[in-house]
């Protein structure tokens, strides 16, 4: 599965993250512009739930998510 990443929330982040792994979805939280790293982590167990947490904790609307290059 592809990486997503989206700028777009009520919380005032600056973007989140999701990474599909075997043992689930895991949610980066970048706080700020200079982030290097997540501030927060979460895991859930499909990605259905993931969107649903950024849905309700930070505001994330569904149609946000844009797939990530990565190497």
């Amino acid at each position: 599965m592809k990486v997503l990443e989206s700028f777009d929330n009520t919380a005032g982040l600056f973007r989140l993250v999701l990474e599909p792994q075997a043992e689930g979805v895991y949610i980066f939280v970048f706080e700020t512009e200079a982030s290097t790293f997540p501030e927060r982590d979460y895991l859930e167990n499909t990605l259905i739930d993931a969107f649903e947490l950024c849905d309700e904790d930070f505001g994330v609307p569904r149609g946000s998510w844009r797939a990530v290059e990565t190497s």
